[in-house]
């Protein structure tokens, strides 16, 4: 049986073959398996389900068995068939993906290696150099007693043993730690839930051959990895079941195994196995590897074993078979690995685009910086130009000039039409209907109160000056917060374009909070500096004296004491027509007023034409002084940031708004060292394509 037997494994060791399954292992090595799923055999079992000893049967190897510390990490099993005088094993660990960006990480994992001969390589060897991967892992060895307070307590890197030899046919499996139901001090129940994480993590692969480990002497009903299994694989496509233990069952329990590795029970695509391991009397009694093969051959071919069909029993079988499985299984899934190590190598070079240049150098912080504020106040002059965007709507925050110019119009009607206290009145004592009603009560009535309680020392019928002066304090006290309301309603409309602009120059999140924050400081100081100035032009006209030397106040106000003496006179209807004899007497009787009402209407008329010019010049003074110079002027928020600004900054300041962070450095690094991988295992499949 054992000629027949590596007959058929030779016929399984093609070219082609041999070149597939290299490729595959050449891809895992690579960390292609960290981004895309390899097609892969894995072995997933509970601890006392007899996996160590079937993976001994395998792999000729002695696996640790019933350790009181469970393996904590996954091992890959290639096999490869050469003449007897290559036989080697070789241990190495492939670097797991938090490696890939770390060169001092990765150099120290790449250099665990051990390379001897088949001879010479015992179970002790192995139990040896498993010890000290672990250890190599930052994990502790098997055995250890100090396995409480754990800070690392399973590696995402896979110890990867390699044989050789010609009683081997092409294979390579990956083995997973064991489930395992009674926790311990060595195995807790957190470790357990990070096991079940880690097998869930293999078998709901797609490209994932689960084969699937049960002990022959518990129902299948309560094998947990088989309701893992199947929940991963519900049609069975994926997965081998192999019973193990098969000689351990109670005299009537073979029928009820019988059925399942006939495929009955559970049905499975790839059918089931029953095997035979080594025993612990064969392993105290020193039973070779060869020997068990030779008492697994003879125990199948007792009855009731002895019905199942020969291909179907036996390690010998199960390792020919699983050979060809998987080389199959890779040849279908090969077309479709390679388009998505194309797809991810490009979306990986898209990726790192859209990262922008890397900006590591002070030179390359300030060109970036320098081209974000150029495209920055292009935008901005734009905007202050009153040229927009195509597409945006009235209401958009970029149409700044737009916005502002709104703003200052409806300022000035406020001032226009809520801005004094009282409703001036013509000559003709009606009320003015350029100035709406304001308040209840006469404006001579309160010019009246405020000049009789404001007499001092001035002769009758002249105007104390103090009196004008305290009158248009009144007057214009509406000013005060109408104009505060337009700065602060200013403010709001440009922080609006602030952000958006910011937003739609600047794409990096980061890059963008980094610029805002640096720049907010400033902002504040230019509106800080626009409520400085504001408050000062408000004092200057409500506070201090009454002065213009527009030439506008003196025709206005002589227009005014004409037209109110050509009232006056108008409402006497009989005036004589022949005024030759006492012509001026006669004037001056019809416009003739007590000098306390004569002092009421030059104070109002002083008032209202100074009150006319001064809120034409205060109007102009908040638009020009405060909101352009200091809003939207060269030290205003919107102006700021400028070509200016970032020549002068220091290359500590650039690099802490441009310069890449630690995590953007880590990801980058993350990227290209990806890209490399994709490229490299492109070259690879291309080889075999050629092949």
């Amino acid at each position: 049986m054992a000629k027949g037997w590596k007959e058929t494994v030779s016929n399984f060791d093609n070219a082609d073959r041999v070149k597939l399954l290299g490729v595959i292992d050449h891809l895992r090595e690579l960390g292609i398996s960290d981004d895309i799923p390899l097609p892969q055999l894995v072995v997933v079992g509970d601890q006392s389900s007899g996996k160590s000893s079937l993976l001994e049967g395998l792999t000729g190897l002695a696996f640790p068995i019933a350790s009181d510390l469970c393996t904590r990490f996954a091992t890959q099993i290639v096999l490869r068939r050469t003449p007897a005088e290559e036989a080697t094993v070789k241990v190495t660990i492939i670097p797991g993906p938090e490696a890939q960006t770390n060169e001092h990480l990765r150099a120290y994992l790449s250099g665990f290696k051990h390379t001897s001969a088949n001879s010479e390589f015992g179970a002790d060897e192995f139990a040896g150099l498993l010890g000290s991967a672990a250890e190599r892992m930052g994990l502790p060895k098997p055995g250890a007693e100090d396995v409480e307070d754990l800070d690392h307590r399973f590696s995402e890197h896979v110890l990867k043993v390699e044989l050789s030899g010609p009683e081997h046919p092409h294979l390579s499996v990956v083995d997973v730690p064991g489930l395992f139901h009674n926790p311990t001090k060595y195995q807790t129940k957190e470790d357990a839930i990070i096991i079940r994480n880690l097998i869930l993590s293999y078998i709901t692969d797609r490209r994932t051959i689960i084969m699937a480990i049960m002990d022959g002497r518990n129902n299948l009903a309560n094998q947990e990895v088989f309701r893992m299994a199947k929940a991963a694989d519900p049609n069975g496509s994926r997965t081998v079941g192999v019973v193990t233990k098969c000689d351990a069952l109670q005299p009537g329990e073979e029928l009820g195994v019988i059925r399942i590795l006939e495929n009955s029970v559970e049905h499975l695509k790839h059918g089931w196995f029953g095997v035979k391991n080594r025993s612990a009397k064969d392993i105290k009694n020193k039973v070779t590897i060869e020997e068990r093969h030779v008492n697994e051959e003879n125990f199948f071919t007792t009855y009731p074993w002895s019905t199942l069909p020969k291909d179907r029993v036996g390690i010998k079988p199960l390792k020919a078979f699983l050979g060809k499985l998987l080389y199959e299984h890779i040849r279908n899934e090969f077309p479709a690995l390679v388009r998505d190590i194309e797809a991810r190598h490009a979306e990986s070079i898209q990726e790192l685009e859209d990262m922008g240049t890397p900006r590591q150098s002070a030179s390359e912080q300030r060109v970036y910086l320098t081209k974000v504020v150029n495209e920055y106040q292009l935008a901005v002059n734009k905007a202050l130009a009153g040229t927009y965007p195509s597409g945006l709507s009235s209401t958009h925050p970029l149409k700044l000039r737009m916005h502002a110019h709104a703003a200052n119009t409806t300022f000035v009607e406020r001032i226009a039409n809520e801005g004094h206290t009282y409703q001036f009145m013509n000559a003709n004592n009606v009320l003015d209907p350029n100035y709406k009603p304001r308040t209840s009560g006469g404006v001579y009535e309160w010019i009246r109160a405020w000049y009789k309680e404001s007499r001092g020392a001035e002769l009758p019928g002249t105007v104390n000056p103090a009196v004008v002066e305290s009158l248009f304090r009144q007057q214009s006290a509406g000013w005060v917060q109408i104009a505060n309301n337009h700065l602060m309603n200013m403010e709001r409309i440009v922080t609006q374009f602030n952000d958006s602009l910011f937003r739609e120059t600047v794409v990096d999140d980061r890059i963008r909070q980094n610029i805002v924050s640096h720049m907010q400081p400033l902002i504040m100081a230019g509106m800080e500096a626009a409520e400085e100035e504001l408050a000062r032009i408000l004092r200057d006209e409500r506070e201090g004296t009454l002065l213009t030397f527009n030439k506008i106040f003196e025709t206005t106000l002589n227009t005014a004491r004409l037209d109110r003496i050509i009232a006056r006179m108008s409402t006497h209807a009989g005036a004589p027509s022949n005024l030759i004899n006492g012509y001026a007497s006669t004037i001056a009787g019809y416009a003739h007023l007590s000098l306390e009402d004569q002092a009421v209407y030059d104070i109002h008329d002083i008032l209202k034409t100074f009150y006319k010019i001064a809120v034409e010049r205060f109007t102009d003074n908040v638009v020009v002084q405060v909101i352009e110079r200091h809003l939207l002027g060269s030290s205003g928020p919107v102006k700021r940031f400028s070509v200016e600004h970032v020549g002068g900054l220091l290359d500590s300041e650039v690099a802490d708004i441009a310069g890449d962070d630690l995590a953007l450095r880590n990801r980058r690094a993350e990227i290209n060292s990806r890209i490399r991988r994709m490229h490299q295992a492109m070259d690879i499949a291309k080889k075999v394509n050629k092949g």
